[in-house]
């Protein structure tokens, strides 16, 4: 099993009956880390088929755990019954089995997290700390890599993806590859979860002090390279899910311990936000960036009705419209209306993006109903990797808030990078010390 000692260093070993598991994971991180740059998906993709077959042979016990998480979840019947009413009833289906092998994709991907996550004596939290320096290698290279690209030197930029889209600052994503800005930012937001969680772990004061110094370093360095290559992404999920991940671990503590706990670190969290203050206020681009494209989004967001049908407010107004025009709230357009992907659908429906986010493109194709029920399943399986004892409407609601904006701000419904490192993220965030007792 894979052991971790944070005084000296991390101690990588495995026992004999796990080491399928743990070279999965390895696998699972490269794929993540390594596929957007070099894109042979079928390669990718065969690969994650061989381990999780070589799994479920391996292990009865993983067949019954995929079996029972499909089979008994209420969603996935609502999913199919309403995806096959879609397609039925719908107005055309010529991009249907490529619209299905996309969707298909994020599915495997969460099924190989499952399976990973389901043996209680297969401790695949410390499998994740335990590739600590790896991951920050590729932290740190990414940052390097984008804050090149942004100088506008095409550093690592093919051709190709120009050709697909013009728009430079689309492919400034370092190692994640084309039109990768929001796989970007989730990987910017597992590491700032992951890192933030080992630090917790670190008993040595001055060492945990150094890595949190290390985190806001890191952090505010990719903030200002976002403002450099249009991701407004970031500068609303990063603040998303630091706030998700102190309200799910304070709710395992008593009133007065999270107060105590609050009044204790005070001074440091006032620190911190006068330097965040400073910072932002001497970046002339950063602040600009904040007030005239961050805030004004999130203005014109919830305002709602004055949405407008460009740029990345068009996800929402593809939804909104499809809502107005009645479709969207019976079963769509038809699942194989449109594709999918951004930069095939061309102008359906008169959008430029139509495929810019799963918020848009699932309700007018299948309809609102269609798209909660794909929400409400993906939700079921986020808020089980956090791993309760004791179950939490607030916690499965943050579950699912985060989900419905990540709909509107990404492709997670049919970018398998997206919703890897969206899963991984939320294994991180889980505590080790809430773990369901043991079955076994």
């Amino acid at each position: 099993m894979l052991k971790l000692n944070l005084e000296n260093k991390i101690k990588f070993t495995i026992k004999k009956n796990y080491f399928l598991e743990s070279v999965f994971v390895f696998y699972l991180l490269m794929m993540g880390l390594l596929s957007g740059y070099f894109s042979r998906d079928a390669l990718w993709f065969g690969g994650l088929l061989f381990f999780i077959v070589l799994l479920l042979i391996n292990k009865s016990k993983y067949r019954q755990e995929l079996l029972e998480s499909l089979f008994f979840n209420p969603c996935f019947y609502a999913v199919f019954a309403l995806g096959c009413l879609s397609i039925i009833f719908g107005s055309g289906n010529q991009y249907l089995v490529s619209n299905l092998i996309r969707w298909l994709k994020p599915l495997i991907v969460l099924l190989s997290i499952i399976i990973l996550d389901s043996n209680s004596k297969y401790d695949f939290r410390s499998a994740l700390k335990s590739y600590f320096y790896l991951l920050n290698f590729f932290w740190i290279v990414n940052l390097i890599i984008v804050s090149i690209q942004c100088t506008g030197n095409g550093f690592m930029i093919k051709q190709e993806w120009l050709a697909s889209n013009w728009y430079y600052p689309d492919h400034c994503a370092g190692l994640f590859g084309a039109n990768s800005t929001p796989k970007l930012s989730l990987f910017t937001v597992f590491m700032s979860i992951y890192n933030l969680d080992f630090a917790k772990e670190i008993s040595s004061s001055y060492r945990r002090k150094c890595m949190y110094i290390y985190i806001f370093v890191t952090d505010m360095w990719m903030l200002y390279i976002s403002t450099l290559n249009d991701n407004k992404t970031l500068f609303v999920l990063l603040p998303v899910y630091l706030l998700a991940y102190y309200i799910i671990h304070a709710t395992n503590e008593t009133i007065v311990k999270n107060f105590y706990k609050f009044a204790k670190s005070a001074p440091v969290i006032l620190l911190i936000a006068f330097a965040l203050i400073i910072i932002i206020n001497h970046i002339a681009t950063m602040t600009s960036f904040i007030q005239d494209y961050v805030i004004e989004s999130v203005a014109r967001l919830v305002t709602f009705g004055n949405v407008g049908t460009t740029g990345s407010i068009e996800r929402v107004t593809i939804a909104t419209d499809a809502i107005k025009a009645g479709y969207g709230l019976l079963l769509g357009k038809g699942l194989g209306a449109a594709s999918v992907s951004e930069y095939l659908s061309g102008d359906y429906l008169g959008y430029k993006h139509f495929g810019m986010s799963s918020l848009g493109n699932m309700t007018t194709l299948g309809g609102i109903w269609f798209y909660l029920s794909v929400c409400l399943f993906y939700t079921h399986f986020f808020y089980r990797f956090i791993k309760l004892q004791k179950k939490s409407f607030a916690r499965w609601l943050i579950c699912l808030l985060i989900t419905i904006g990540l709909t509107m701000y990404t492709t997670i419904f049919f970018t398998f990078i997206c919703m890897l490192w969206t899963c991984l993220t939320f294994v991180v965030i889980g505590s080790k010390d809430d773990v369901l007792p043991n079955k076994g």
